[in-house]
């Protein structure tokens, strides 16, 4: 089987610098965001929901990837790892589930 390339996209900066700069409980309200991750998927879907759907991607599919990998955006967030590490988790377990 094919394996699927997610289109990448320019890191959302705006999301790890507000993640950077709040207090300690705001950043309990943004880890909730981040996971539950409408504020990336939703966007990425609609920019790309003709090329995922033509790969055998669904909405339902790249929403349970997210949920295995949504740690590693986190993680991002923190600047534990880089925007392209967490990117590429979701790629990979993305494949996974799609196999």
């Amino acid at each position: 089987m094919i394996k699927v390339k997610l289109p990448r996209v320019k890191e959302p900066l705006y999301m790890k610098k507000q993640y950077q700069s709040c207090s300690l409980e705001e950043r309990k309200i943004l880890r909730i965001v981040i996971k539950q991750g409408t504020w990336f998927t939703k966007p990425y879907w609609d920019a790309f929901k003709d090329y995922l759907k033509s790969q055998g991607v669904s909405w339902q599919l790249l929403m349970e990837a997210w949920g295995w990998v949504n740690h590693y955006f986190v993680q991002w967030a923190e600047g534990i790892i880089s925007w392209e590490e967490a990117f590429d988790r979701l790629e990979i377990v993305l494949n996974n589930i799609i196999r």
